[in-house]
């Protein structure tokens, strides 16, 4: 499960996604709502400068037809006629300069069509056109640049600043229509002719429309400005002029003169422009009034979701750390637990390692909450704390054992080498042959024991136990191997073929026998009783090559490998099958001393076990031989009763010079087949590890004046 793959912080992270995800839901549409209000605040602002740049052109537009027809009335002379015409050419440069791109396709057609005046201006500087064309074709122009604005497109009345834009509408209508109005005016009291009243009436009924528009939309302020406006209209031609005129034409229209009316409705006209700026700065004021409450919202609403934001994460950091930093130090102490434990197994897997190790320390678990991680951290504090107590208490169990299977083994050692002392005193009165017989036989039998009590020092990893001390000088290899071949039960079937000319040094000497014995009671034991046992040597290069070889029932290769294997590594007894210690022995002994111990399958059956000696622990000077010396009337009798002829391997003072190269017997030993090849025989004939000198001690001399192995 992906879950299950996350850490603390991770899932702490997933459960805070989602109400931020839903705080991003919930945030995103306002946050786009606000900014499309912001974006069409700013659209409305823009329009609004446009029809406000728009609506400067359109007010000289329409102060230059009032102009044309002054000047078609002889009010107007040429020049400022024609300074108007300029304004107005200027005015259009510099809105399309001003507005650039922004200025919209529509209104700029519009303005082109103002080209279209061209005709109308020159007949009006020739005199050639009436004034009622020249009020129809400037008032053609101002509405399509009027209607190109569309001011009134997609906006919302709803809204304070949509109502404004309706209101700048209304005023640039309105003062199109009194321009437009006030030049009807001035032709009708010029000609009193019923087209120009007709023009009149019907441009007063579409600004009653256009001012009531207005009035709707139009804040107080913006229609108080109006009524002064109209008040100011009404000061000029009166009140009751729309009314009368239209009842009383003539008679209302004899009070006015051209001369005396133009320059009150040209001032008049520049009224209406006053309140058309008024009221674009009020629409300018509102809409930036309301993008800017409309940013304020969005981008109050983008760092409310940023602190919401922010807050869920750095609480969920907190949150995290606090459950995090209790399993951290958990697993820490987990490690360090672990760790112990490991190094404990190493220890325990090195035959080698000390047991007397210090006391294992591990620190408390800091932790100080009182929720379930905190009730978690305290047991598991008393966890470690038993853990490192037990293994404190497997190390002093191990060490005690250990010193026990010494403690044993010498005390064995000791016992022993008394009754070897006994029956030597008995075999020295002894003179019947059929009792010495049998107390060589007994001699022998305790010698096996002393060796399986050395077993026991030396399973126990106890130092001191190899007979370094008791052998001074160099031994004869060949020697060496019937000391060993002296050690085992079936010492008949055995054959030295070991050249002379090779010596062990003294610190080897005592644990090769054991070695060999060891290697060569497997030999006879797991082979059948009428193949023979070889044990023969030879130097290649810088070591010597023992090979114990036999016939019997050999081993598979994957066992072969395996107890090649266990020879070679370090392992500790308690570790080692009881079925292997004989090997177990071996290994110890050959790591000891850097002997390289191998197993290999004989050719035609059988298991070949070889020993490489290094030149370390080897005198290749020549060993001279001891003179033989007087047989006593008791070697004579343990010929008779059948002591194998072993030179030095003997308890007799028989030397190598007298006893042949292999050893031979009279005592038949049955075979029985075992249904294991590898370690030390489990039959009372199998013996263990070296055992110590006769006398329980290491150096003591042998009872035949020759040098004795410390291993039986």
């Amino acid at each position: 499960m992906l879950l299950g793959r996350l850490r603390i912080r991770g899932k702490l992270a997933v459960l805070v996604m989602v109400p931020l995800l839903l705080v991003g839901v919930l945030t995103v549409p306002l946050v786009v709502n606000r900014a499309g209000l912001a974006g069409r605040a700013a659209d409305t602002a823009r329009t609004v400068r446009i029809a406000s740049d728009v609506g400067g052109l359109v007010g000289d537009l329409q102060q230059e037809r009032m102009l044309s027809v002054g000047y078609l009335l002889g009010t107007v002379d040429a020049a400022t006629l024609t300074l108007q015409t300029t304004a107005v050419s200027d005015r259009t440069s510099d809105l399309r300069a001003s507005l650039g791109a922004d200025l919209p396709p529509a209104v700029s057609q519009a303005i082109d069509t103002i080209r279209d005046l061209e005709q109308v201006r020159a007949g009006v500087l020739g005199k050639a056109v009436r004034s009622d064309q020249v009020i129809a074709a400037y008032g053609a122009v101002t509405a399509r640049v009027l209607d190109s604005l569309r001011l009134l497109d997609n906006i919302d009345v709803a809204t304070a600043e949509g109502r404004q834009v309706v209101a700048l509408d209304a005023v640039l209508q309105m003062n199109d229509l009194i321009s437009a109005g006030a030049a009807l005016m001035v032709v009708m009291v010029a000609e009193r002719s019923p087209a120009s009243m007709t023009g009149y009436t019907a441009n007063i009924a579409a600004l009653q429309a256009i001012i009531t528009r207005f009035n709707a939309y139009a804040t107080p302020e913006q229609s108080g400005l109006f009524q002064l406006v109209q008040q100011a209209l009404n000061d000029r031609v009166g009140a009751d002029f729309p009314v009368t005129v239209q009842t009383n034409p003539l008679q209302t229209l004899a009070r006015f003169t051209v001369p005396q009316l133009f320059p009150s409705l040209e001032s008049f006209i520049d009224l209406g422009r006053f309140v058309e700026r008024k009221i674009v700065t009020d629409v300018t004021a509102e809409v930036e009034r309301q993008q800017t409450i409309v940013l304020a919202t969005a981008y109050g609403v983008i760092t409310l979701a940023l602190l919401v934001l922010v807050g869920v994460v750095l609480m969920s950091v907190v949150v995290a750390r606090a459950v995090a930093r209790p399993l951290t130090s958990l697993t820490r102490s987990a490690e360090r637990v672990a760790t112990v434990a490991e190094t404990e197994l190493r220890r325990v897997a090195d035959e080698d390692a000390d047991d007397e190790a210090e006391p294992i320390h591990l620190e408390p678990v800091e932790v100080r909450s009182a929720d379930e991680i905190g009730d978690l951290a305290r047991a598991f504090d008393r966890v470690q704390t038993t853990a490192a107590r037990l293994v404190e208490r497997q190390v002093t169990s191990r060490r005690n054992v250990a010193q026990m299977f010494g403690h044993v083994g010498r005390r064995t050692q000791n016992l022993v080498g008394r009754q070897i002392a006994l029956i030597d005193r008995l075999e020295q009165e002894e003179t019947d042959p059929k009792r010495l017989q049998q107390l060589y036989r007994l001699d022998h039998v305790s010698s096996r024991l002393r060796r399986n009590a050395g077993s026991l020092v030396v399973l126990s990893g106890s130092a001191g136990v190899s007979g370094a001390e008791e052998h001074i000088t160099p031994l004869p290899l060949a020697d060496v191997v019937r000391l060993a071949l002296g050690e085992i039960e079936e010492y008949t079937r055995v054959d030295v073929q070991v050249p002379g000319g090779m010596a062990v040094s003294p610190a080897l000497t005592g644990d090769l026998v054991l070695l060999l014995a060891e290697v060569m009671e497997n030999s006879t034991v797991f082979s059948p009783p009428h193949t023979r046992v070889t044990v023969n040597a030879m130097a290649t290069g810088h070591v010597v090559r023992l090979r114990v070889v036999d016939h019997g029932l050999g081993l598979s290769p994957e066992r072969i490998d395996e107890e090649n294997a266990r020879l070679a590594r370090r392992e500790r007894l308690d570790l080692a099958p009881t079925e292997v210690l004989g090997l177990f022995v071996v290994g110890r002994l050959a790591r000891k001393h850097g002997l390289a111990v191998a197993l290999t399958e004989t050719p035609g059956g059988g298991v070949t076990v070889t020993v490489d000696i290094g030149q370390d622990h080897l005198v290749r000077s020549a060993i001279p031989e001891p003179e033989p010396e007087p047989v006593p009337r008791r070697s004579r009798r343990s010929r008779r009763a059948g002591w194998p002829r072993c030179g030095t391997c003997t308890r007799h003072h028989r030397t190598a010079a007298t006893s042949p190269p292999s050893c031979s017997g009279r005592w038949p030993v049955p075979w029985s087949p075992r249904p294991s090849r590898t370690g030390r025989s489990t039959s009372t004939r199998s013996t263990g590890p070296p055992a110590r000198s006769a006398a329980g001690t290491p150096g003591t001399p042998s009872r035949r004046g020759q040098p004795r192995s410390p291993y039986p």
